[in-house]
């Protein structure tokens, strides 16, 4: 059982469900998450398990897009990443290509936290978790006005149809912000093989 947590208690309380995996996902990543920042999390989650006496792996989640990044986690005491939005820009990935695109054209500057596009999928989601996206012309028309597009039930229909056609500019696209490190739509084995070789030579250099 893998299980994602955002706080310090949901580690804990997965911990005592018998989570075999926990993932510590910080604001930085795209997709749910809460509001916690992914450097301070990770290590807090760590030594939140070790304390329990528990050896349950922590993986690490939320803006790590390169080798480094694996690094930085792996020092922090994680025992590996995830790395969704690197992946979703993956060849292998089911995202539309357009969409695959805006993500490698994007920069983490842009992306924001919202419950606009839940709000317009008709999702239950929790108060406290927000979406982390790329912004486009429906993010900007309703931005500030959430309460407005509740009430209008007409934006669900039209919200369907822009998911059902791929239409991007009212579609929802996750990502997070380490987009920028994204240069190219590759293939997951070349993505794999560079952050792997990325990792080994940081790691190197800072024992060396």
């Amino acid at each position: 059982m893998i299980c994602q947590v955002h706080t310090l208690a949901q580690a804990r309380e997965v911990l005592g469900q018998g989570a075999d995996i926990i993932v510590a996902q910080g604001s930085e990543a795209g997709g749910h998450g809460a509001a916690r920042a992914t450097f301070p999390l990770v290590p807090a989650v760590v030594d939140t398990v070790a304390a329990s006496g528990s050896d349950v792996p922590v993986v690490a989640a939320g803006g790590i897009a390169d080798g480094r990044g694996v690094a930085a986690a792996l020092m922090l005491g994680a025992a590996g990443v995830i790395m969704g939005t690197r992946f979703h820009a993956a060849e292998e990935s089911l995202l539309p290509r357009p969409a695959k695109m805006r993500i490698v054209k994007g920069s983490g500057d842009n992306t924001l936290r919202t419950k606009i596009f839940d709000i317009a999928a008709g999702g239950d989601w929790p108060q406290e978790y927000t979406g982390r996206v790329l912004p486009n012309r429906f993010s900007e028309e309703w931005r500030g006005r959430e309460a407005m597009l509740v009430a209008d039930p007409t934006e669900l229909v039209r919200y369907a149809e822009a998911r059902a056609a791929n239409d991007f500019d009212t579609a929802v696209i996750h990502a997070g912000e380490g987009i920028d490190l994204i240069h190219a739509i590759e293939p997951a084995g070349e993505i794999l093989a560079r952050v792997v070789a990325e990792a080994e030579t940081a790691l190197a250099q800072r024992f060396s």
